[in-house]
């Protein structure tokens, strides 16, 4: 027996194009075979609409099926996780639509269809991604409204109509819900893009490394300062400090056998001896810098912050040697507030064991190096004279500021130090140290990024991959840990203005600058200006909606409310959906009381009318053979042109087939004027 297809054809086509916008950002990002796959889903269900075939039987359904779980399983080696998860919902979703027959299954799919676009947001939640569910919720609600609609000759873009203001009616009410409803924990964390490769910054430094990252203009981090920003020249977003050499790569290393509770402070846990001595050096009349800082992805979990940072909030820790390192690697962006206080740097303490490792250097390596830092050692009475002595070696000898250095051999301190004597920033980095060390000063490389640019559309700053650099710090007595940056001592235009001022001023930068694309960062061109707007809206974007999280959801309530208790928000939920359910109400009221007649309801009701004001007042429920028959008693000579228009009337409303057309339109009209006139 034939299988009746009960879904309208005025709504066939919306489904088709639901299916389609809902899998199309898995389309985008998934392996091949599944564009393959909905493409024959879609082809199949257009020949069988055209009556070319029919629809496939259980068999060929469950092959497809069988097909697409095997091929999900070759192309993620496994069936769970959220790639893999989303990629085989999307396949069902769309075999899914081969079987819709009945009003049910369309039904399932669209319910279905809410699910599947809603996956795009575990991989991007960007406003523009937010936006593109948006539409295609707007269209499954298109598509569930045509279905519900039995009149075979209605518009689709009625349909269209309607779903649109369901979905503007639906905002306020989700505005709502968002602001007041608690935030809450999830059950369960799942990590998305774990497979990714890490960006950015790594855990060790060699020659080359900082100038290859140096050359992506891609977005690592966006700060926002509550007051004031320092100047740039202060902007020294430190990330990872670097204390062991090998001779040619720097690493991370702590002293053998500390453990770490002693160097790395968790908020909620027991506070070390030199995080108490930070905060019993802090007062109330230090300068500080209050920020957020949104950190792109990298798979890692070092973070940035300036000197001296105090997390407020956010899955943070604060290590001894002044850097953040966030409790789980950075998967998705990453928000934190942190109070910056330089100040109290000198608190911290260097224990033996830390002298000895910032010390340390490979036995064999700079020679002449060693030879040039004993030489300072003799001839200087404090460790800051010898800093002083390296800088000024830097400064009056011919060295240079490039991006594009020579290779360097076997000794790198050496053949960059007394050969090439052109370098990026991590040459100048990791020659100091190492001069400091063999002059017996405590130092280490500190690596992160330096300076930032402003949006001139807020007060957000942004730092770039190609904002990073490599500096040093040297142990002073009575002062601490402090910061000497050997670049700007080469190159100070690259501390005060930044690295694409610094490179217009080189010899090879202009070239650099073009080969590179970052002068369209700069330009004050409509790329730079559409540049910003978009990182604006982008910013925005995450620290209104995506950063509101439950410290600023309390925040905000605070200031709404005043004190925050359950008592208060329930009452505010249930005055705020009270008043908007309110608002609809009193709209729908109005709205139908003024129902909008449609054209062919004008036509009766004005013929309706003309008979009523020039004859006996007729009843309201007449069907258009009764106002006929009515015209005719009052006016026999008007029997025929009535029973003209009545006919014609009857055969445009009630055509199963199709609406009226102008021309039928223009022909009724000029039936009713000349009925018109035989009523005079």
């Amino acid at each position: 027996m034939a299988r009746i297809y009960q879904v309208p054809s005025h709504t066939r086509l919306w489904l088709a194009l639901a299916v389609l916008l809902c899998s199309l950002p898995q389309l985008v990002k998934g392996p091949p075979w599944q564009a393959g796959l909905l493409l024959l889903v879609i082809l199949i269900r257009w020949l069988v609409e055209q009556q070319r075939m029919t629809l496939p039987g259980r068999m060929v359904r469950s092959l497809l099926l069988i097909g697409a779980v095997v091929l999900t399983f070759y192309s993620f080696g496994r069936l769970y996780g959220p790639e893999a998860g989303v990629a085989l919902l999307v396949s069902l979703f769309a075999l899914k639509y081969l079987e819709v027959v009945q009003q049910r299954d369309a039904y399932v799919v669209i319910v279905l269809g809410y699910f599947v676009c809603a996956t795009a947001l575990l991989f991007s939640q960007a406003p523009g991604m937010f936006l593109y569910v948006v539409l295609c919720m707007t269209v499954l609600t298109t598509c569930l409204v045509g279905i519900n609609h039995s009149d075979t000759r209605a518009s689709g873009l009625l349909h269209g109509r309607r779903a649109l203001v369901i979905t503007l009616q639906a905002i306020p009410l989700m505005v709502v819900l968002f602001l007041l409803v608690p935030r809450v924990a999830p059950l369960w964390n799942m990590q998305v893009g774990g497979d990714k490769a890490r960006t950015g910054m790594s855990d060790s430094m060699s020659p080359g490394q900082i100038s290859e990252l140096s050359e992506s203009a891609e977005l690592a981090f966006r700060v926002d300062f509550q007051g004031d920003m320092p100047p740039r020249a202060q902007r020294y977003w430190r990330g990872l400090t670097l204390s062991h050499y090998d001779g040619r790569t720097w690493q991370q290393a702590v002293p053998q056998g500390q453990p770490e509770s002693e160097y790395l402070y968790q908020r909620g846990s027991e506070k070390p001896d030199w995080y108490k001595r930070l905060e019993g050096r802090r007062s109330p009349d230090q300068q500080y810098y209050r920020y957020q800082v949104i950190a792109e992805p990298t798979q890692r979990r070092w973070l940035f912050s300036l000197d001296v940072p105090f997390p407020l909030y956010g899955d943070v820790s604060l290590a001894k040697d002044m850097r953040l390192v966030a409790n789980q690697p950075v998967s998705e962006r990453f928000a934190y507030r942190v109070d910056s206080v330089p100040a109290v740097s000198a608190a911290i303490n260097l224990t033996s064991q830390e002298r000895q490792l910032m010390l340390s250097l490979p036995e064999g390596a700079g020679r002449k190096a060693r030879g040039l830092a004993h030489q300072w050692r003799l001839e200087s009475d404090s460790a800051s004279d010898i800093a002083q002595r390296a800088l000024d070696y830097f400064r009056d000898q011919p060295f240079h500021y490039t991006l594009r250095p020579p290779r360097l051999t076997v000794d790198p301190v050496d053949d960059f130090l007394f050969r090439t004597r052109r370098g990026f920033c991590e040459h100048y980095a990791s020659s100091f140290t190492f001069l400091m060390r063999a002059a017996g000063v405590p130092a280490r490389v500190v690596v992160g990024y330096q300076g930032g640019e402003r949006n001139e559309l807020g007060s957000h700053l942004l730092v770039r991959q190609y904002d990073a650099h490599a500096w040093s710090e040297i142990w002073l007595g009575g002062h601490g840990w402090t910061r000497v940056d050997p670049t700007g001592a080469v190159a100070p235009d690259r501390i005060e203005l930044g690295l694409r001022e610094a490179l217009e001023n080189s010899e090879d930068g202009r070239d650099l600058l073009d080969d590179l694309g970052l002068r369209r960062f700069s330009d004050g061109g409509l790329f730079a200006k559409v540049s910003q707007l978009m990182d604006y809206v982008d910013f925005r974007w995450q620290t209104w909606v995506l950063g509101y999280d439950s410290a600023f959801q309390s925040e905000f309530l605070e200031d709404l409310l005043g004190a925050v208790s359950p008592v208060r928000i329930a009452i505010a939920l249930i005055v705020a959906v009270t008043l908007l359910m309110g608002l609809y109400a009193l709209f729908l009221l109005w709205h139908g009381g003024n129902e909008r007649l449609t054209l062919m309801e004008r036509e009766y009701w004005r013929l309706h009318q003309r008979v009523s004001e020039r004859g006996r007042p007729l009843e309201a429920g007449l069907t258009p053979m009764q106002l006929c028959q009515a015209i005719s008693e009052q006016w026999p000579q008007a029997a025929i042109a009535a029973d003209n228009w009545a006919k014609y009337y009857q055969k445009l409303h009630y055509d199963p087939v199709s609406l009226p057309n102008k021309q039928q339109k223009r022909h009724l009209r000029s039936l009713r004027n000349r009925l018109y006139k035989l009523l005079d």
